[in-house]
């Protein structure tokens, strides 16, 4: 893994290696990290499709948002702030796995 200044990108990789942008904050460089780690494990190279993109974001969500800490915090009025300091991830890293336990709290209540 290498930091380096990246115009419009937090990081990238080849397949082989990651490039991470020096101006992230370590929680962005953990989320940003995983995130190309997966690109990796996948065999990605590149470049990807807005499709696969959005795969890659939801596996790095549930490698790193303990759906445990979220299921207890339904209901919760907790801000978003709170939640990704309490949990260690950028707002983006938290949204998905939140917008799926708002849903099954939301369906469950209303059930």
């Amino acid at each position: 893994m290498h930091t380096i200044p990246l115009e419009r990108l937090s990081g990238c990789t080849d397949g082989t290696t990651i490039w991470l942008d020096t101006h992230l904050t370590t929680t962005e460089r953990r989320c940003t990290l995983t995130h190309e780690l997966v690109h990796i494990t996948r065999g990605h190279t590149g470049h990807q499709p807005p499709a696969v993109e959005a795969a890659v974001r939801e596996e790095t969500a549930r490698l790193l948002v303990p759906w445990a800490a979220l299921h207890a915090s339904r209901g919760a009025q907790l801000e978003i702030w709170h939640l990704v300091q309490e949990l260690g991830v950028t707002p983006g890293c938290l949204g998905r796995p939140l917008h799926s336990v708002r849903s099954l709290y939301e369906s469950s209540v209303s059930d």
